[in-house]
């Protein structure tokens, strides 16, 4: 079974999927050790990563299917890509499902915001006409080779237009062959709830993962019992290695050592047994016989 398969059958449980974000392929690795069965590209998390920069558009379609393929090629679980609006019009979208899909990835997020886009929690987002999303979609499933390749739509029309219209284009989007749709940053609770029944297929959620999100936090039990398929947590691995960097810079500035933390530093052989070097070992052996 492909992992498009895989990905696509665990969205169909609604079981609210957790699937972290992660921003290189040392993340990933960490991710599938937990014992996630999926992960997401975070576009954001690349953008801070590897330039130093916000979620504004910066990254190229290259610089991210380059993310993709480096933690597709690390980790066993599917992985979803971050395509932000489709990097142009509906033959772009086209293109880019084709080569993500060919870098590795299993499913793709596609926005509705105008180009260059935002970060879904930031303010001042503009959105497409529905009819030109529409167009987005349609190409996207024209360009997958897997069917069961999973095209989330996102609209960011909460932010502009309020939830009712977030929750027609949801619809819309679905009827255009997406296989589940989130509607970015809902304020509460009872939004979320709101979207689940309203929507008439497969819902995704993004929980930011870190204090100053738009949407709460919700437990994954709840999620469950609302039905909800799939939610992301796209900077939770970011923001808790930043966390952890800062006390380990802190501690070695401030004592010299950083003896004090060594509890919380992952031991050396731990990274390098998470990087594969006993495996590569294994295999080196096995050439030279």
């Amino acid at each position: 079974m492909s992992k498009c398969h895989i990905l696509h059958d665990l969205i169909q449980q609604r079981t609210a999927l957790p699937v972290p974000g992660v921003y290189d392929a040392f993340s990933a690795l960490l991710v599938e050790q937990a014992g996630f069965e999926a992960c997401q590209v975070s576009g954001f998390g690349v953008a801070a990563a590897a330039l130093g920069l916000p979620d504004i558009g910066i990254l190229s379609m290259r610089d991210q299917i380059s993310a993709v393929q480096a933690i597709a090629n690390a980790v066993s679980i599917p992985v979803m890509a971050d395509g932000d609006t489709g990097f142009g019009n509906a033959l772009n979208t086209y293109h880019t499902v084709r080569l993500m899909e060919a870098a590795g990835a299993a499913g793709i997020n596609i926005e509705d915001q105008t180009f260059p886009k935002r970060c879904g929690h930031m303010n001042d987002k503009s959105v497409i006409p529905t009819s030109e999303m529409v167009q987005k979609i349609r190409a996207a499933v024209a360009a997958r080779k897997d069917p069961h390749f999973v095209i989330n739509a996102r609209t960011d029309a909460f932010a502009t237009d309020g939830l009712g219209a977030a929750i027609k284009r949801a619809n819309i989007y679905l009827e255009a062959g997406a296989t589940l749709v989130f509607v970015e940053a809902p304020g509460s609770y009872d939004d979320i709830a709101t979207i689940v029944a309203q929507v008439r297929g497969l819902v995704s959620i993004n929980m930011v993962g870190a204090p100053g999100g738009k949407t709460p936090s919700v437990n994954l039990t709840d999620l469950r019992r609302l039905g909800v398929a799939r939610v992301s947590f796209p900077g939770l691995t970011l923001s808790s290695a930043g966390a952890a960097m800062q006390r380990a810079l802190e501690a070695l500035i401030r004592d010299g050592d950083i003896g004090r933390i060594a509890q919380d530093v992952m031991p050396f052989d731990q990274v390098t047994a998470l990087v594969g070097l006993p495996g590569e070992r294994a295999r080196e052996q096995e050439f030279a016989a």
